[in-house]
């Protein structure tokens, strides 16, 4: 495929594209702009199965392949590339220094991920670019957090704050203020970390995991509960006898009762694969409607409730966003879920001022579809880090 771009001359290099790589624990994904971020090249990303649990060596040859192949779409070389962003799971500095690793790796090579990512994959790029074409690196939920405003206010100047959450594997989170997210030291936003207490009105249904352990290696945190890791865990005691009977005397009381055929399902999947099980308890929340795997993803909608609230008082934002794999279900699994996170936040939450209405702490969908690859070419280019 080739394609028509307007060159431009930067720091002495005729260019014409930047290239956006979004890093994850399961798989890579690559896109191009050109220079204005504005124009995607590609109509489909590269995508390739992740190997970040082999250590940031094998990822960054992984992620120059994957570079090589949208150049060969594209039908240009190195020489055009103006610039290159990269996302990672984890929080790290303005000039892409990991700061500490829950996402990545084993717990046998997540040491390794604490270097200077940007600058190494940039002195990779340069030895087979046969030049310095600058990187940057960003964490993945800021990332997303970016192209969200971008893909809701454009360049807008327009006085705006919104609070961004993305739901997968953990739960990160990201601050963006007029159009800019807020990095504080440099993990400003890790809102997934935030230490909140169980909401008294769900006391109950959290009693028998009380202080649930996160990735990070502390208890309390919101990503404990919010996320495919907490919801792993929360499976394990749901498919046992205390959770069972726990859950079904719960549905019990809205006339809802366990389905024996899903139940059996999910039960045999976990004892295959318990990241397998967890997926489909999404799956069957959205297309079976299934009142078992409804309750385990309230989990999730409380606590993000919960996490609204709390943050609601500090930033008193226009909006608060949800994002990540929650965004992929039906309208109709979308529209029970934030229902939950809505009734939750309210029940918290009794200031007036803080009411959750269009333009006041209003709770949102995401409605950008790019995140993390085309957020962290934004981000690299208005921190003025990439230009």
């Amino acid at each position: 495929m080739s394609v028509n771009l307007e060159k431009q001359n930067f720091n002495g290099r005729m260019v014409s594209l930047r290239i956006g790589v979004d890093l994850g624990g399961n798989d890579v994904k690559l896109g191009a702009t050109d220079l204005s971020a504005q124009k995607k090249l590609l109509p489909e990303l590269v995508k390739k199965p992740s190997l970040t649990q082999d250590g940031p060596q094998r990822t960054i040859g992984q992620i120059v392949d994957g570079i090589k192949e949208v150049l060969a779409q594209l039908s240009v070389d190195w020489s055009e590339v103006a610039t290159i962003a990269v996302t990672v799971p984890c929080p790290c500095t303005h000039d892409g220094h990991i700061l500490n690793v829950p996402n990545l790796g084993t717990p046998e090579t997540k040491h390794l991920w604490e270097v200077p990512f940007g600058e190494l994959l940039a002195a990779e790029v340069s030895k087979i670019a046969a030049g310095e074409i600058p990187v940057f690196a960003c964490n993945d939920a800021n990332a997303a957090g970016q192209d969200e405003d971008f893909e809701r206010f454009g360049n807008s100047n327009q006085p705006r704050t919104s609070v961004f959450i993305t739901t997968g594997t953990g739960l990160g989170g990201c601050v963006i203020s007029d159009g800019g997210v807020f990095f504080g030291l440099g993990q400003a936003g890790e809102l997934g970390h935030t230490k909140i207490s169980v909401p008294a009105p769900y006391a109950d249904r959290f009693a028998s995991d009380p202080f649930p352990q996160c990735g990070c290696g502390a208890k309390g945190c919101v990503e404990a509960r919010a996320s495919l890791s907490g919801l792993i865990r929360r499976l394990g005691w749901a498919l046992g006898d205390e959770g069972k009977a726990f859950i079904q005397r719960d549905l019990e009381k809205h006339d809802k009762h366990i389905d024996a055929e899903i139940f059996s399902t999910l039960s045999q999947l976990y004892e295959q694969s318990t990241k397998k099980a967890a997926y489909n308890v999404r799956t069957f929340a959205d297309e079976r409607q299934d009142a078992f795997c409804r309750w385990l993803l309230d989990d999730w909608a409380i606590m993000l409730g919960a996490l609204f609230a709390s943050v609601a008082p500090v930033l008193h934002p226009d909006l608060f966003i949800i994002g990540g794999g929650m965004t992929e279900m039906s309208v109709s699994a979308r529209d029970w879920f934030i229902s939950v996170v809505r009734e939750s936040y309210a029940q918290i939450n009794q200031q007036s001022c803080f009411d959750s209405q269009p333009g006041n702490c209003e709770i949102d969908w995401s409605v950008s579809r790019d995140q993390g690859w085309r957020g962290a070419i934004l981000m690299g280019m208005r921190a003025h880090q990439i230009q």
